[in-house]
């Protein structure tokens, strides 16, 4: 197994928004999810081939998804021990129905706008580190033209890939106890037995592949304007560790040594 060490440095504060969740309190992830972090790295691909970054608005029917192929799997991007990282908590004011449209207004009438308030976190952290992880290495080296290129990345904030693994790192199999380097699903920790503190649970989205996707060649999905052949989302929960715990889950890891992928969490990704 092949890995990508990523590097990207926030422009401002983030919010990726916690769903389902309610309409008044934005609640956000303290890490990039793997699905976000796959759109982002699809739109610098993208960028890097002097392309326009493609439409893809919510309330248009049936919008395309543009992410990596399943060839490539993001599993997320996470602040960089020792950086700082904090979660802040906030009002903004927000419209009351689906339909405002005074902001896009160029005059306004009588009719005040009707607001709400809304309780908002932003995530804000100073460099995030992610990973993509691949089981060959032919076409990783692609990634080295997304260096420099950003974003937008998440519901709010914008960031960019400030550096990456010059080569991919080799990674081997092992059980072993560690301090996993992502999110790891809370199935496998059921699942083992252990009794483990020091997380928090999250749910997430990963994505539905179609048929279609796992017959994408080689040389296309990344670098061009092709949709990614994703029939939905399914939820799964997840637990994560902002700190080391002690002592650290023994689970099957993809690892060189300093990063420890859990094995559970690709082969979810890639069902």
């Amino acid at each position: 197994m092949y890995c990508l060490q990523l590097t990207i440095r926030p422009t401002a504060a983030l919010t990726f928004r916690i769903l389902p969740g309610s309409i008044l309190n934005i609640a956000t992830y303290p890490f990039v999810p793997p699905t976000t972090l796959a759109g982002f790295l699809r739109r610098l691909g993208i960028m890097s081939a002097h392309l326009e970054i493609p439409e893809t608005r919510i309330n248009k029917e049936n919008p395309p998804i543009y992410a990596l192929p399943p060839r490539y799997q993001a599993l997320g991007a996470y602040p960089t021990p020792g950086k700082f990282s904090a979660v802040h908590t906030t009002y903004r004011k927000g419209m009351r129905e689906f339909n405002h449209d005074d902001f896009s207004r160029l005059y306004l009438d009588e009719n005040k706008a009707n607001f709400q308030l809304h309780t908002w976190e932003y995530f804000i952290t100073e460099e995030l580190v992610g990973y993509v992880i691949s089981e060959s290495k032919t076409g990783l080296e692609q990634f080295q033209k997304l260096k420099g290129y950003g974003c937008k990345l998440g519901k709010e904030g914008y960031g960019f890939l400030h550096d990456i693994s010059p080569a991919p790192i080799e990674l081997q199999r092992q059980t072993i106890a560690a301090n996993p380097s992502t999110i790891l699903p809370l199935e496998t920790i059921l699942q083992s037995g252990q009794l483990l503190g020091g997380c928090d649970i999250y749910n997430l989205y990963r994505y539905q592949w179609d048929a279609a996707a796992r017959t994408i060649d080689e040389t296309s999905g990344f670098l061009d304007l092709e949709p990614t052949p994703v029939g939905g989302f399914i939820p799964f929960v997840a637990a994560y560790f902002s700190q080391p715990v002690n002592p650290p889950p023994s689970l099957d890891y993809y690892t060189n040594g300093d990063i420890y992928i859990p094995v559970s969490l690709l082969n979810l990704l890639t069902e």
